[in-house]
């Protein structure tokens, strides 16, 4: 795969000090490598066109909540088998069972099966026979997922955790430890499972915990059992179009800038601050077509009206182990600004970066929200809840006020006026936790598009698309006349 790369924010600062913000976009495209007849790009033996193989691990909560009803079993199940039926041969592939312990359900020793027919239909006669029993540990699930993949290290790892449950069965402490083991192991899925009625009993910020330490994936609630199937295949043929498993956002500045901030935040936010070797940001695994969103924020040293220079550059790269990266293949995206007095110039937003800043507004009046409604503060959590109301409204996000429809009744969004309902049940919460960090990806207006705004268009400077008013690599200034 080969990464585009494009930068967006105001290029005006005051003369002081400053804080620039910039959404940074990066996306994956077919290089044109891939091939073979299997999946995907993948070769028969399901290989990528590096030879990198794929491993899979399934993690099947069998804990015995899974049995009220034993519907819930049953469509994990179908679920489960769906997925299996989509591996290609060649896949290394697993499924654990998870309750207070993790068993192997296929195959039946510590150590993954290659799929094939016969792999295949093994699997399912195994999974059919699982049965809940038990409490829910979900760290030894993680760290037997990790067991499994590090066979095979040149794979790309991932799981699919679907559990219906709290992790109650080991200390946090023991869920963090294993976090910490599986970081850069493998990427992570993970579906919550709940009644029709909307009733959850998993713990969304557990599992928010989970998919931000291991790939950053967005949280699932899954209430109609009757899409289990549907959503595991469609996950496992994504997971299976991987191409390159630890890709790094390389965030470079020049002396007058510093790095306050990387957040993700498209399709789900998640902070990365902290967690960079030499300021190379892990953004787990990646297919042909993925685009996600950063939020860096850069502290800036004041300096004269009038200069300009270039203060940093993107860069995202597939890490292919200590060797590192192919520099030359790499898109890099620098940005430029200018120091003014001009008010009106240095105070604008840019309209992408107003976007994502609004959602994660949104995202953080949702979460203090629900923290307020849990410490029984009931006055707080209607204020909080009726700033996302707002948020939610003016950013046309439905499924967010449906969400918290379930916790407040809405009497005017637009104003935010709500009130928390009587009859909050806490077991209606973790789908509103696990939407919270979700975010809708931005979008041009048709009138910007179209020249109805000074918004500046796409343009064309050293064989490199820009869409700020400078070239991020020679500082010219963009000059709509050509």
């Amino acid at each position: 795969m080969k990464f585009s790369v494009t930068a967006h924010h105001n290029e005006y600062l005051p003369a002081g000090d400053a804080t620039v913000d910039i959404i940074v976009t990066v996306r994956a495209d077919d290089d044109g490598s891939a091939a073979g007849p299997g999946p995907a790009g993948m070769g028969p033996a399901g290989m990528g066109p590096a030879g990198m193989g794929l491993a899979e691990v399934i993690l099947l909560d069998c804990s015995g909540s899974m049995g009220a009803p034993q519907t819930k079993m049953r469509a994990a199940q179908l679920a489960t088998i769906a997925a299996i039926d989509v591996l290609p041969d060649g896949v290394a592939f697993a499924v654990v069972g998870g309750s207070h312990v993790a068993e192997m359900i296929y195959p039946a020793g510590r150590e993954p099966a290659v799929a094939d027919e016969s792999t295949r239909a093994d699997a399912r006669k195994a999974v059919r026979r699982a049965t809940p029993h038990g409490g829910t540990a979900i760290g030894t699930w993680l760290r037997l997922a990790r067991e499994l993949v590090a066979q095979r290290p040149d794979a790309i790892g991932h799981a699919v955790l679907l559990t219906d449950g709290r992790n109650e069965s080991e200390q946090a402490t023991e869920l963090s430890a294993a976090l910490e083991a599986c970081d850069g192991a493998f990427t992570v899925d993970c579906r919550g499972i709940g009644s029709a009625e909307g009733s959850h009993d998993w713990d969304g910020d557990e599992l928010l915990r989970i998919a931000d330490a291991l790939g950053a994936n967005p949280v699932v609630p899954v209430e109609d059992t009757s899409t289990l199937a549907a959503d595991f295949t469609r996950v496992l043929a994504h997971s299976m179009a991987s191409r390159a498993g630890d890709v790094r956002l390389r965030v470079r500045h020049a002396e007058v800038a510093r790095i306050r901030f990387v957040k993700q935040v498209h399709p789900v936010i998640a902070d990365l601050t902290g967690r960079d070797t030499a300021a190379e940001f892990p953004t787990g695994a990646w297919s042909p077509g993925d685009k996600r969103d950063y939020h860096v924020a850069l502290d800036v040293d004041p300096m004269a009206a009038g200069q300009r220079r270039r203060i940093a550059w993107f860069s995202a790269f597939s890490s292919p182990g200590d060797a590192g990266p192919d520099e030359a293949g790499i898109d890099e995206a620098g940005i430029t600004v200018e120091w003014t007095d001009e008010f009106p110039l240095f105070t604008a937003v840019h309209p992408t970066v107003a976007h994502y800043t609004s959602q994660q507004d949104l995202a953080e009046a949702i979460r203090r929200g629900l923290a307020a409604l849990e410490s029984g503060d009931r006055e707080e959590a209607a204020r909080k809840f009726g700033i996302a109301a707002a948020l939610a409204h003016a950013a046309g996000t439905t499924a967010k006020l449906d969400l918290l429809a379930r916790v407040v009744h809405i009497d005017d969004a637009a104003a935010g006026k709500v009130r928390i309902r009587g009859d909050v049940n806490p077991r209606m919460l973790p789908p509103l936790t696990a939407h919270g960090p979700q975010t809708s990806a931005w979008r041009k207006p048709e009138a910007a598009a179209a020249g109805g705004t000074d918004e500046i268009e796409a343009w064309r400077h050293h064989d490199t698309t820009w869409t700020g008013r400078f070239c991020g690599r020679c500082g010219v200034r963009y000059d709509r006349a050509g």
